[in-house]
């Protein structure tokens, strides 16, 4: 037999067998196969939550019909789905619910600027911030300081005054109300220690005193020219004292000062660097030589005795500390000539006009 007779006997047994299976494809009886995927659903919520009864099934849960594939839903139960999607209850609101715990109040720094906690990447942590006790700021703490002072120096020139009163009686001091025809001008320093000692007993009551920066004729020319020439006090006496400011100002660079104390010291004429002592002396050999000028008619009448003293509370002078020496009369300095015109009593003599 050949070769093509034997291949056609083999195939026509096969296609017999498949003949059946033809057969049911063309009557459309064929089951087709559907992959189910696992399915995972929400639970509903539960009914003792919300008080209500389960809600029924979905119909995509439901068990498909007997001789119908498993994935096309059976005409039964497309009725049940909708009916199930309809006794489904309507989904509720949130309940709104306000906090119980208050909210804070917003910081009061600014939040534009970063916290002291942030850094810089690499940067070292900042410190957190600290708020210091507020301390009374220095200028209260002086005021309270003097209104202390003040308090006090009240308080002792009151208790002073106290103290005078006690001591005179009442016509003595109904004679100070009216005098105005004072026995001496007296210019002094008005550094503390300038006219120390110099007023008391009945003293108070005789002087017309003047005080300035380092005791010049020129810073209050007018006070004194009222009390030479008005009063007609027949003494003017310019005193100093020991360890002056204005004489140490004046001696050194006083450019830092204001441009009134400036033009004060100006006036002081004295050689720079020179000490104290011998500075207040040779500034008050000025001032007695510019009143000797100023009121030259009156001292050439012999109505004028213009006088210099030092209050030499160091005794630098050798005659006593804290003792008012008379260093100038009239312009006569030498300390025995002085000593001898303060002895005889002649103030009014003038050596420089041959008296």
């Amino acid at each position: 037999m050949s070769p093509r007779l034997i291949g056609s006997c083999m195939v026509l047994p096969l296609l017999l067998s498949l003949q059946p299976a033809w057969a049911d494809d063309a009557s459309g009886n064929q089951v087709q196969q559907v992959i189910k995927l696992p399915l995972k659903l929400n639970k509903p919520p539960q009914a003792a939550e919300h008080g209500a009864a389960p809600a029924a099934k979905p119909a995509a849960e439901a068990k498909p019909a007997e001789g119908k594939p498993e994935g096309k839903p059976s005409e039964a139960a497309k009725p049940a789905a909708e009916a199930a999607k309809k006794a489904e209850p309507a989904k509720a609101a949130p309940e709104k619910m306000e906090p119980g715990v208050p909210m804070a109040k917003p910081p009061t720094r600014d939040l534009s600027q970063p916290s002291p906690e942030v850094r810089a990447p690499g940067g070292k942590p900042r410190a957190a911030h600290r708020v210091k006790p507020r301390r009374p700021a220095k200028h209260v703490e002086k005021a309270a300081g003097e209104a202390g002072q003040v308090k006090g120096v009240v308080g002792s020139i009151l208790k002073a005054n106290s103290a005078y009163i006690a001591k005179h009686s009442p016509g003595y001091l109904a004679k100070l109300g009216g005098r105005a025809a004072p026995r001496a001008t007296v210019v002094a320093c008005s550094s503390p220690g300038g006219n120390v000692g110099m007023l008391g007993g009945e003293a108070d009551a005789d002087l017309f005193v003047i005080s300035n920066l380092g005791n010049q004729l020129a810073s209050s020319e007018g006070s004194i020219e009222y009390g030479v020439r008005d009063l007609r006090t027949p003494l003017l006496m310019f005193v100093s004292h020991t360890g002056c400011g204005a004489i140490k100002a004046a001696a050194g660079d006083y450019s830092n000062l204001g441009p009134a104390v400036q033009k004060e010291l100006d006036n002081i004429e004295i050689p720079k660097g020179i000490d104290a002592t011998n500075g207040a002396l040779i500034n008050i050999n000025n001032q007695v030589e510019g009143a000797i000028l100023k009121f030259s008619g009156e001292v050439e009448a012999g109505r004028l005795a213009v006088l210099g003293g030092y209050y030499d509370f160091n005794n630098d002078l050798k005659q006593g500390r804290g003792k008012l020496v008379i260093t100038n009369i009239n312009g006569e300095t030498d300390p025995a000539r002085i000593r001898e015109l303060t002895r005889s009593g002649r103030y009014f003599h003038y050596g420089f006009m041959g008296r």
